[in-house]
């Protein structure tokens, strides 16, 4: 405004306007950063009784914290999946905190290769024998088992010929309520 009054040239003008861009530029920068981090609802649980390997701790707190982000956002589906490889990856890091794996192959729902006739390997168990196998070895309660076997359901969702055959869409309620069973199967699967 100073300028119009002083018949001021042309790069006075220019030099004002990429001025003005960048600012707006930085404050929409800063704005869509602050919306994007989750607010802290659910504290990240402590994972060092399931993982020893702060490594593997640091994975599963930034699993905890991006299944929070898609929430934030409205990603129900990708909050989903998210939940269902957090709960993936506590039952691994239960499993390998045990010294004798024995258990792991001696109860009546550890997976057998088809071909073989033999107990998986436990680098090929997926989520549904953990959740078996975790139940009956007592990490988690059979209720939490049966709930939790839903959430691996939705989570097959990220097949887009899956979601389109069953005409299914997850909500932010949906995303909610697998939210409260991945944090309370993660408290079990700590407590043990």
């Amino acid at each position: 405004m100073d300028a119009t009054a002083k018949l001021s040239a042309r790069s006075t003008y220019s030099d004002a306007l990429k001025r003005a861009k960048a600012a707006l530029v930085a404050l929409r920068a800063a704005t869509l950063v602050s919306r994007s981090r989750p607010s802290r609802a659910t504290p990240v649980p402590d994972f060092s009784p399931l993982a020893t390997d702060l490594q593997m701790q640091n994975i599963l707190m930034r699993r905890w914290n991006e299944c929070e982000a898609c929430l934030q956002v409205g990603a129900h589906l990708a909050a989903t999946v998210m939940m269902g490889g957090l709960l993936e990856a506590l039952f691994v890091a239960r499993a390998n905190k045990m010294s004798d794996k024995r258990p792991l192959f001696a109860t009546k729902s550890t997976p057998i290769d088809g071909k073989t006739k033999k107990p998986l390997q436990l680098g090929d168990w997926t989520l549904r024998p953990y959740l078996d196998v975790g139940a009956e070895l007592g990490w988690i309660t059979k209720p939490g088992k049966d709930v939790g076997v839903v959430l691996r359901d939705y989570r097959n969702y990220i097949h887009p010929e899956k979601e389109r055959a069953h005409g299914v869409t997850l909500n932010g309620h949906d995303a909610a309520m697998f939210w409260e069973l991945t944090k309370s199967l993660s408290k079990q699967l700590l407590a043990t």
